[in-house]
C-alpha cells in the first residue's frame, strides 16, 4: 500500500512542500529513522541564510585559540565565538553557518591572518661557501632579501652586509640556529 505523510517544518510548524532539495537538521542524539527527521522548510532556510549576511568579522588568538567577533547586517553582535579556520571556510563552534557565510568568514580571516604576519618569515635559506655564509628569505608580506652575507660577532649580534629591519634580523639569528642544529 502507498502512503503518503505531510512535510512539516520543524521550525516554523507549517506544512510545506520541498523544491529541489529536503532540508533537516542533524541530530547526534542517535535517531535514524525519517519520522525523527527534523525537516525544514525553504522560507526557514531562506530567513537562517539571510540572518547570515556578514557585515563584519573582528578576529583574535589567545592562548593559541582563535575567537571571532560578528557583526550581521541586520545589526546582531555574536562576540567571541570560538572558531577554526580549515582549507577555505571558518567554522564557529555552536552556531550553524551557511556555507556562503564560512567563506565569507574565511576571506575575512585569511587578510587578517596576513596583516598579523606580515612580518614574519615566510622562507629562509642558508647557503655556506668558503668563508661566506648567505641567507635568502621573504616575509609573508611580501619582503624579499636575497643572498645576504652575515656573521655573529663578538657579543653574539648578527651583522649583515646590508641594514635590515630589526625583526628580520631577530628572526634570521633563531632560523640560523636551527639550521645549525639540522646541519648537525
Amino acid at each position: 500500500m502507498i502512503r503518503s505523510i505531510d512535510l512539516i517544518c520543524s521550525h516554523c510548524k507549517k506544512t510545506f512542500k520541498p523544491l529541489s532539495k529536503l532540508y533537516y537538521l542533524e541530530d547526534f542524539s542517535g535517531a535514524n529513522s525519517l519520522q525523527d527527521a527534523k525537516l525544514l522548510c525553504q522560507d526557514c532556510i531562506d530567513t537562517w541564510q539571510n540572518r547570515w549576511q556578514i557585515k563584519e568579522a573582528i578576529f583574535t588568538e589567545k592562548d593559541y585559540s582563535q575567537y571571532v567577533t560578528i557583526t550581521l547586517k541586520n545589526g546582531e553582535v555574536l562576540r567571541d565565538l570560538d572558531c577554526t579556520a580549515l582549507e577555505d571556510i571558518v567554522l564557529v563552534t555552536g552556531q550553524d553557518l551557511p556555507k556562503e557565510a564560512q567563506k565569507k568568514l574565511f576571506s575575512l580571516y585569511n587578510a587578517w591572518d596576513l596583516e598579523r604576519k606580515k612580518n614574519t618569515l615566510k622562507t629562509c635559506q642558508f647557503q655556506d661557501e668558503f668563508m661566506r655564509t648567505t641567507f635568502s628569505c621573504e616575509t609573508y608580506g611580501g619582503e624579499k632579501y636575497e643572498n645576504i652575507a652575515f656573521r655573529f660577532n663578538m657579543q653574539g649580534r648578527l651583522e649583515t652586509e646590508k641594514p635590515l629591519p630589526e625583526y628580520i634580523v631577530e628572526q634570521i639569528m633563531i632560523a640560523f640556529k636551527m639550521y645549525q642544529v639540522q646541519k648537525g
